[in-house]
């Protein structure tokens, strides 16, 4: 009896410390299958971020859109960004030299021509300058006064609240004491993130990037009063693919590197065209695409989004093209704007 006992107790002690063995087998099995991605794994755009050499890129474009238009329409931008503290009255008057348009308003159609150029102006601040986005363009109107004596016409033109409107300011903005407020809260947000970009530029593009996506919800009912701007993004959190661009290029502008808006169509997860705005940034002289609205998709019954799914369009290059389509103007019937032309992997 005593030795199927021991028999038994041995068959059992055998049992048990095999599945010890085995558990702890699995165990490392589980680690070793299962390993911790790293980014890289999941971007596909021909870099690397350990790579310690790809800061050769560097300077805000600031006037990339200024730097197309032509010398009316820069005359124009050039007195709303020389003004930029007056226009925070809201309702100031800006006067130009006596004669900075002779040329134009003598030609036939002039004043429909500086009308265009106007127009122009007002497009390329508003993609340059994400800080003046306190200002509605659209309240605002240039208006041109003609003294005429004998064959000769002398014009005054000069920049003012557009008729029927109480200022110019964007609606949500009642007064000039409100501006002030709203910048402190952008440099204050803008002084934190920025202090964790660290690195190489490309790794603070992919620190920045992920900041926006993790910090950022897109704004499904359009109805934010700042969905569009860097104040939406930055402090309230909330915005449409206007303000996850411009955040973007505000912050990319105060590190110091290369980036611009790009506006047009795109093609989207339903198969719809819709209007949309994205960002280009340059890495060693080359130029990527970078869609950062697009890399924060709306989640449906999770709070964890996928990391392969936040990389999708994270510094890609011409490829981004085939559901993204550049519209070269701005405002219908104004000017067209030139692009960079981004990375092709056949050149690598």
């Amino acid at each position: 009896m005593k030795k199927v006992f021991a028999f038994l107790f041995s068959i059992i002690l055998s049992m048990l410390i095999a599945l010890v063995i085995l558990i702890k087998m699995d165990f490392i099995n589980i680690e070793i299958i299962k390993p911790t991605k790293k980014p890289d794994d999941y971007i596909n755009n021909g870099l690397l971020l350990e790579d310690e050499n790809l800061s050769k890129s560097n300077g805000k474009i600031d006037k990339f859109y200024y730097n197309q238009l032509d010398v009316t329409a820069q005359k124009i931008y050039d007195e709303l960004i020389t003004n930029e503290e007056i226009l925070k009255t809201g309702n100031a008057e800006l006067k130009f030299e006596e004669g900075t348009f002779d040329d134009v308003l003598n030609e036939e159609n002039g004043m429909s021509i500086l009308s265009t150029e106007y127009q122009n102006a007002i497009d390329a601040i508003r993609y340059d300058r994400m800080d003046m986005f306190y200002l509605d363009f659209t309240k605002m109107a240039l208006k041109t006064i003609t003294y005429t004596r004998g064959n000769e016409k002398r014009y005054e033109v000069y920049l003012s609240v557009l008729d029927g409107c109480d200022n110019y300011f964007q609606d949500y903005v009642k007064t000039k004491e409100e501006i002030e407020p709203m910048l402190m809260e952008i440099e204050a947000i803008k002084e934190i993130v920025l202090k964790e970009a660290q690195g190489t530029n490309y790794q603070k593009i992919h620190y920045i990037h992920n900041w926006l996506i993790d910090n950022i919800q897109y704004d499904t009912t359009y109805e934010q009063e700042h969905t569009r701007d860097i104040y939406g993004a930055l402090l309230e959190q909330k915005v449409v693919c206007e303000g996850y661009a411009k955040a973007f290029k505000y912050l990319m502008d105060e590190l110091e590197i290369p980036c611009i808006i790009v506006s047009g169509k795109a093609i989207n997860s339903e198969g719809k065209i819709e209007s949309h705005m994205w960002n280009y940034v340059q890495i060693n002289e080359i130029w990527y695409s970078i869609d950062i609205t697009w890399d924060d998709p709306i989640l449906i019954n999770t709070n964890t989004l996928p990391e392969a799914s936040r990389y999708k369009y994270f510094c890609q290059g011409d490829n981004i093209n085939e559901n993204h389509f550049l519209n070269s103007k701005i405002t219908e019937n104004c000017q067209e704007f030139e692009y960079p032309e981004l990375y092709h992997k056949e050149n690598n």
